[in-house]
């Protein structure tokens, strides 16, 4: 069975995806309708569009599935899976600064996931403490940092 958890949106990070999102879709709909159709016009809007539904869609895609043997993230583009057999330790994670590489969250409060012998993934499931349990579940030898 997998269980599905959303990620927490900072009120920031929503407000920016959605205004710049919607200004490069807006600014390429009015290239394309009120410009010269030339070669560069098509590209440069069709650069911007594709910019802007990228904004939307991290935005709106972006969560964090567990069954019993993989934790799947999805952040737009970006998706991956990790072996909850391999998760060594989570540590909670606040404020701005990121120590991680790879943050397919939408929030600056989250969690990292220490897997293999170097890896690391920062994530922001809605529910943090019900995420980790739910590992936790699976896998009784994760070490809990807070």
């Amino acid at each position: 069975m997998t269980t599905i958890f959303k990620s927490s949106i900072h009120y920031l990070t929503g407000i920016l995806l959605t205004v710049m999102g919607a200004f490069l879709i807006l600014l390429a709909l009015f290239v394309l309708f009120f410009e010269d159709l030339i070669v560069e016009t098509i590209i440069v809007s069709s650069l911007l569009l594709i910019v802007g539904i990228l904004c939307f869609w991290i935005l709106l895609d972006t969560k964090y599935k567990i069954d019993n043997t993989h934790v799947y993230y999805v952040s737009g583009p970006i998706r991956g899976k990790i072996e909850i057999a391999s998760i060594r330790k989570i540590e909670y994670q606040k404020g701005w600064y990121n120590k991680s590489f790879l943050k397919p969250t939408l929030d600056f409060n989250g969690i990292y996931l220490y897997y293999n012998k170097f890896d690391d993934i920062c994530i922001s499931p809605q529910n943090r403490v019900e995420f980790v349990n739910y590992l936790l579940t699976i896998n009784p030898n994760i070490v809990i940092i807070e």
